[in-house]
């Protein structure tokens, strides 16, 4: 389904979906993500529901929906691009975009630091994800960073360190993107486009022995089924906050003034104090009883040398030389 068609489409879809939610009252902002109470995003949005209340003088305030109960993050995404909720919390959905895939690009960012410098506010990324929302009726409010990533491994299975030998036969769970299908096939592992919300029994079942694009934060989802981490740092993971763009526009200039302070107050929160998170979490993935597996630095650059082999062409079709040459530059890769 084309953008213009997709949008399109979702008038009559979004009158249905609007149908479903709870009562709210005109002024009210439907905010909804996937994400239990343990994770950043919840604290970001009660940063921002307070603020934004603050701001307003209680004119503007905000419609909480965590944990899923609007659906699944995809139709979450496709509500907001519809208009039927007016913010979220996601990843990349690239089945609306390709090249939505470049925020889980391979190894471009080695530190913090880089990485906020690469996709934080102000940063070189922010022109290029302004133009993909704003082709897909979105507007884009923030980035907000989870931590570099790995994968997890079901109980009962080896660990894999060595590629693509050890991955031979290891089914991955892999987010319904073509980028990821490349990386994993190119590491040797099988890899199994699901939906996030059919991962837990897929682990319990062993439809799949482990899940791709893991950061920290997450492991613990599925701490009953897990028996090791394998912290690959593969990419860095941050996540889009956005908004129907036909709703923010619709606002008073002054209206769009309170959300764009708000949550650029709250983002940037996030942007200061998600780095300090990441030990807590590793902490807790210890005494879950899941081992947490670091590669070598010879298998560390094998893996890197892979992954990038293979992401770093892919995405150049898909953007084009002149805007891979910047992220280049930014990853240090000739």
């Amino acid at each position: 389904m084309g953008i213009a068609t997709f949008v399109k489409a979702g008038a009559a879809a979004a009158g249905i979906l609007a149908a479903t939610l709870p009562a709210a009252q005109a002024e009210d902002i439907i905010l909804g993500h996937v994400m239990d109470t343990q994770h950043i995003f919840h604290q970001v949005s009660e940063r921002f529901s307070a603020r934004l209340t603050e701001l307003s003088g209680g004119e503007m305030s905000v419609d909480y929906h965590p944990g899923g109960d609007l659906g699944d993050w995809t139709s979450i995404v496709e509500q907001v691009a519809q208009g039927a909720v007016q913010m979220t919390m996601s990843w990349n959905h690239s089945e609306l975009d390709p090249r939505w895939d470049v925020s889980v690009l391979g190894y471009v960012a080695n530190d913090w630091e880089s990485g906020r410098a690469v996709y934080g506010p102000g940063s070189v990324m922010m022109d290029v994800y302004n133009e993909i929302m704003g082709d897909l009726n979105m507007v884009l409010l923030g980035t907000i960073p989870t931590d570099f990533t790995g994968f997890v491994v079901r109980k009962g299975i080896d660990v894999p360190t060595e590629f693509p030998d050890d991955a031979s036969g290891f089914k991955m769970r892999v987010p319904g993107m073509p980028m990821a299908i490349e990386r994993y096939q190119a590491t040797g592992f099988s890899a199994v486009p699901m939906a996030f919300s059919e991962v837990h029994t897929a682990l319990q079942t062993g439809a799949i022995d482990g899940r791709a694009y893991s950061p920290p934060s997450e492991v613990l989802l599925f701490k009953d089924v897990l028996s090791a981490y394998v912290f690959t740092r593969e990419n860095f993971e941050h996540t889009f906050w956005t908004a129907n763009k036909q709703w923010f526009e619709g606002l008073s200039e002054e209206q769009q003034g309170w959300v764009r302070t708000a949550a650029d107050e709250a983002a940037t929160w996030a942007w200061e104090n998600a780095e300090a998170e990441s030990p807590k979490w590793f902490e807790q993935i210890k005494d879950a009883g899941i081992d947490i597996v670091e590669l070598s630095p010879e298998q560390l650059a094998a893996y890197r040398e892979k992954v990038v082999s293979v992401e770093y062409p892919y995405m150049e079709g898909v953007l084009g030389a002149e805007i891979m040459g910047q992220i280049k530059a930014a990853a240090g890769i000739e």
